[in-house]
């Protein structure tokens, strides 16, 4: 279970404060997830990567599975992230130099799991996405819909149960959203996982079991 209580985060640009994150309190249970809409600027990615431990929070805490994350240090939230968060940015974060297949690899390597677990687990990731034909190219020669895909399953391949997902359909078409929405709703079903979900998409409302709005800092559900 995801717990989220209090939480701010403001940041100073130019002299002036902007409040990104505003006392924000939401719950998501195991095997749910939630969708967060809102304007650009309205502190969405801002949140996500408080939830990571990418960015530190000013104030409140954050609970996953009544662990506060907020007391983590640099070196437990970096291994926090490998091997149990999933994240999957705006922009994909590809290696350059690296083929699909090895950039899909790199958080398994990472975690040290055995040759055989990658093999498997990356050629049914990419069968699953349908870019395993793609597997021996490089960054620059995919579509941005492609690369979207390559992202989702490198963040999906150490089975994390805390997804925390940006704009993960926004270059692809109504199909294959829906696709990806199914995927990702039957996977956080059998692994027992949580969600949090923000996009612009409105396909994912036909799978979200909760809808939250983000506005100038602040979270409200809409239900």
């Amino acid at each position: 279970m995801l717990q989220i209580e209090q939480l701010n985060k403001s940041y100073y640009i130019k002299n002036k404060k902007v409040v990104a994150c505003k006392n924000i309190n939401c719950m998501v249970e195991d095997g749910k997830f939630v969708w967060i809409k809102g304007n650009s600027g309205a502190g969405k990615s801002t949140l996500l990567n408080l939830i990571s431990k990418i960015d530190e929070c000013d104030a409140g805490r954050i609970l996953w599975d009544s662990k506060d994350l907020t007391l983590m240090n640099k070196s437990e939230a970096c291994d926090f992230r490998i091997a149990a968060c999933a994240l999957v940015f705006q922009f994909f974060e590809l290696l350059k130099t690296q083929t699909v297949y090895e950039n899909a690899c790199l958080p398994m390597k990472i975690a040290k799991k055995e040759k055989k677990y990658i093999s498997e687990r990356i050629k049914y990731l990419l069968n699953e996405f349908e870019i395993y034909e793609l597997r021996d190219k490089k960054p620059h020669e995919l579509s941005g819909g492609e690369k979207q895909r390559v992202a989702i399953c490198r963040a999906l391949g150490n089975e994390p149960r805390l997804l925390l997902l940006d704009e993960i359909t926004s270059s692809l078409d109504a199909e294959l959203s829906h696709k990806t929405y199914r995927f990702f709703k039957r996977y956080i079903t059998e692994h027992n996982a949580v969600g949090v979900f923000v996009s612009h998409d409105e396909v994912i409302s036909d799978y979200a079991d909760a809808i939250y709005k983000m506005k100038s800092g602040e979270l409200e559900s809409t239900d």
